[in-house]
């Protein structure tokens, strides 16, 4: 009944008073006795009151091996009855969804506390930092990021920033359904940095939103924000989608509420937790068992269905089918090995490709490799112009494959990073094995190219 749940919640309450930040801190010290890879620190001032408290647990960590170099950190949602700020970690797997790194409770959001946060991050991650690091706009994340990950590449988020869009302008702006479908499509949609700063400047002008200093201040940082700002940077595509955010928000609101506890909010917590994996396991077991049903006679598509999980297939098959159907060759030029072929789109845009005619590298201007890890329609035709059979191995990327995880991690201390370890040989000996374990597989990526690299 209603009623005695929350009857239990008020004993519950009543229980842990004055106990509840220790009784938190002490069940991740548990998690950490059953599993040595569970990762947690924290910070209390001279009074005893926790400041800061951060963990990742083997699962997690394990996946930012796999998965790290795209994070987003997000320091906005509701803090809990004590006013601690949650300060989540995440990214994205192998089959396109939300995966959990690490995350924390701060008491503020002062410079200091995200220096220590991020240099308790680096550690937990053996140092490697992200490449690209996604947030919320905020002085000090950015003071923090700068200090701790200084090569790391810092955005903003996009999404936040539309969220917060609608309450800046007049009511007349608000309701003006034709304001909304060319500034969405100027933010999201603009390719080139020429094409952008002509349509904002445009709508700027025409809806007489030149003194809003709201819009002046995010043009300013427009470089921090918009995509045609940096197509070039790896992966930056694929956490900047609507979609994405409201995934992440959506799970993490499901354990984060303004007046729970600690003991609470880690209940809330851990089977939200599950919920995701159980989620991911659902989709590896959907990757390796399904076949994917393939349109076209092609090899690299077939290529593509037996090592892209299910997810990342649909993206893949997307462009082989496009680049069948709507691939319009304009024209085709050599220049001291490099072939440049171009395309004319849907779109009225013209696109462009380079290839290097001996490695079959390709760059396209378009840009969709390197912003979402996903070989483009129009690489894909150069390919088949080139009497190329399959994809090289360079635009398969590792994160993106069926068995990305299957191989064994460890951390720097030789622990096996899985959440139920059963592996009992020392730290150094583990250590060694997966060391050894990485160079074969290196071997084996090198020597598969050719029978006589197998043979050897």
């Amino acid at each position: 009944m209603k009623r005695d749940l929350q009857n239990y919640y008020r004993d519950l309450r009543l229980k842990i008073r004055n106990a509840d930040a220790q009784m938190f801190v002490a069940q991740l010290a548990r998690k950490q006795e059953v599993n040595s890879a569970f990762f947690y620190d924290f910070v209390v001032n001279a009074e005893g009151k926790l400041m800061y408290v951060f963990w990742a647990d083997a699962t997690s960590r394990k996946n930012y091996k796999h998965f790290g170099s795209v994070v987003s950190f997000d320091s906005t949602y509701t803090t809990n009855q004590y006013d601690m700020i949650f300060a989540p970690f995440t990214g994205v797997n192998h089959h396109l969804q939300s995966v959990f790194f690490g995350a924390a409770f701060l008491l503020n959001e002062k410079t200091e506390s995200y220096v220590w946060l991020f240099e308790t991050f680096l550690k937990a991650m053996g140092g490697v930092a992200p490449t690209l690091i996604i947030t919320d706009e905020a002085t000090s994340i950015k003071n923090g990021i700068d200090e701790v990950f200084p090569t790391s590449v810092y955005r903003l988020c996009m999404w936040h920033i539309m969220e917060k869009l609608p309450e800046k302008l007049g009511l007349v702006i608000r309701e003006e359904s034709e304001f909304w479908k060319r500034m969405n499509a100027c933010v999201w949609g603009s390719e080139t940095v020429t094409e952008f700063e002509l349509e904002w400047n445009s709508i700027i002008s025409e809806y007489g939103l030149e003194d809003n200093e709201w819009l002046t201040k995010r043009f300013s940082l427009r470089e921090s924000w918009i995509p045609a700002y940096f197509m070039d940077i790896s992966l930056a595509g694929i956490l900047r989608t609507t979609s994405r955010s409201e995934s992440a928000n959506s799970f993490f609101n499901r354990f984060i509420h303004r007046r729970l506890t600690f003991v609470e909010f880690w209940l809330r917590f851990e089977t939200a937790l599950e919920c995701q994996r159980q989620e991911e396991l659902i989709a590896d077991n959907s990757s390796i068992h399904r076949t994917p049903q393939l349109v076209t006679p092609w090899a690299m598509e077939k290529q593509g269905s037996q090592v892209f999980t299910y997810e990342v297939f649909g993206k893949f098959q997307e462009q082989v089918i496009s680049a069948r159907d709507h691939c319009c060759v304009q024209g085709i030029a050599q220049d001291e090995g490099i072939k440049i072929v171009t395309f004319k789109t849907g779109a009225s845009r013209v696109r462009e490709v380079r290839c290097d005619t001996t490695t079959m590298i390709a760059n396209c201007s378009c840009r969709l490799f390197e912003s979402h890890g996903i070989p483009c329609r129009h690489i894909i035709q150069v390919m088949r112009i080139e009497n190329q059979k399959k994809l090289p191995t360079f635009y398969i990327m590792e994160r993106w494959k069926k068995r990305c995880k299957s191989e064994s991690v460890y951390d720097e201390q030789g622990n096996l990073l899985e959440e139920n370890p059963t592996d009992s040989l020392d730290a150094a000996a583990r250590k060694k094995i997966s060391t050894v374990r990485n160079k074969l597989e290196d071997l084996i990526q090198r020597a598969k190219q050719s029978d006589e690299g197998m043979d050897f």
